[in-house]
């Protein structure tokens, strides 16, 4: 009888869930930009932020983890559009027959399009923060959150194959070093507008600027660097296929 299968070594920064906060100053609002705060004070940004998406009942046996990218602004331009592929196409209710019990899950016929800015020039020039990873390695801490979400930093996990002495057949091994960044279609929520969320209920998630999808194309400019070529600020250009959110939570 074989062994048991072991589970890969952990990649490093795979344990890094969510992207720091960002700094109050450069959250801070110009006077007379905002509503003041319930308590009077500076006006707060309504910022938005992607999740990992959980499978309802897991699919496959592999445990997924669980990401949080936090924006630092809500997108200038948030593009939406919806299509109908007659080949690939989620029939209306009245023309489906009774006997069909089943869930559709497919390509939701739609796509969406954004772009965030990262930025964490007072982290990087506050020697407070020096000793914080928000301080030390500035954006690319953001960005590297993202890779984790879209499995870009997920290992690479080689079967060892059975040697002629009958040695360590089926044993999971893995090299940290050995990432090949290969982007995958990690299932994920994006919400953009959290008071037609919290206030309007009622409404369905895409009327409430909440999508479900898998991203299919990224692009990262970096712009701002410091005199050791550490990233301060980038643009993330983000391109997502939407989808039909059933065993979805």
């Amino acid at each position: 009888m074989p062994p048991a299968k072991k589970d890969p070594p952990k990649v490093p920064g795979t344990n890094i869930t969510s992207n720091p906060a960002f700094d109050n100053r450069i959250l801070s609002i110009p006077l007379g930009q905002g509503r003041r705060g319930a308590r009077g004070g500076e006006p707060q940004l309504s910022r938005g932020y992607m999740q990992t998406a959980s499978p309802e009942e897991a699919p496959t046996k592999q445990k997924m983890e669980f990401y949080t990218l936090y924006f630092l602004y809500n997108p200038s331009a948030i593009s939406v559009s919806h299509s109908i592929d007659a080949a690939n196409q989620v029939m209306p209710a009245y023309t489906r027959s009774d006997n069909d019990k089943g869930t559709p899950l497919v390509a939701a016929g739609g796509s969406l399009s954004f772009s965030l800015l990262f930025d964490r020039t007072y982290e990087m020039s506050d020697s407070s923060k020096a000793t914080e990873m928000r301080g030390q390695v500035g954006v690319a801490i953001d960005v590297h959150v993202l890779y984790n979400m879209l499995g870009v930093n997920a290992p690479q996990v080689l079967w060892n194959q059975a040697s002629a002495s009958g040695g360590t057949s089926g044993d999971a091994s893995v090299d940290a070093k050995n990432i090949t960044g290969i982007m995958q279609m990690n299932p994920v929520w994006i919400y953009f507008a959290p008071k037609l969320q919290t206030q309007h209920i009622q409404l369905p998630n895409l009327s409430k600027m909440v999508y479900f999808g898998y991203v299919n194309s990224m692009n990262i400019a970096y712009t701002h660097f410091t005199q050791s070529m550490m990233p301060v600020r980038c643009a993330v250009s983000l391109s997502v296929q939407l989808m039909s959110s059933a065993g979805w939570s």
